[in-house]
């Protein structure tokens, strides 16, 4: 009799150390739901204002992109469709010149920064200078 009542002691404790583990594990999973339901919000407005954007600069005439009929880029503003033109700017090169992180800092006319010079200067940063940016 007494090793049923100690069986049944011990499989209360495990139930009870069980719903609690499966408990934090619900928790943890919403949490990263919310989260990521947070994100895909933000993504999808920051898709209608880039949009928003792109339409205007089509309406005014100063879009320069190619695009496929859908207003959607299929080129990412390059003109050569190599294999790097994505990771490297266009006509990036290495004249062995240091990294002009100012330079590449600098607002445009428009703005916004060139991205081709902020690359290419970070990439021409060592580790280390790396992560103290």
């Amino acid at each position: 009799m007494l090793i049923v009542v100690q069986f049944q002691d011990g499989l209360k404790t495990l139930l009870s150390v069980h719903t609690r583990k499966l408990l934090h594990y619900k928790r943890l999973l919403e949490r990263a739901q919310a989260a990521t339901a947070a994100q895909l919000h933000a993504l999808q407005a920051e898709v209608r204002v880039l949009r928003e954007r792109e339409r205007q600069r089509v309406d005014t005439g100063t879009a320069s992109l190619v695009t496929d009929g859908d207003d959607f880029c299929v080129c990412a503003g390059r003109g050569e469709a190599d294999y790097w033109s994505g990771y490297r700017g266009v006509g990036e090169s290495n004249d062995g010149e240091g990294p002009d992180l100012m330079k590449a800092l600098k607002k445009e006319a428009n703005g916004e920064f060139n991205e081709a010079e902020v690359r290419k200067a970070i990439r021409g940063l060592s580790r280390d200078e790396r992560m103290r940016l």
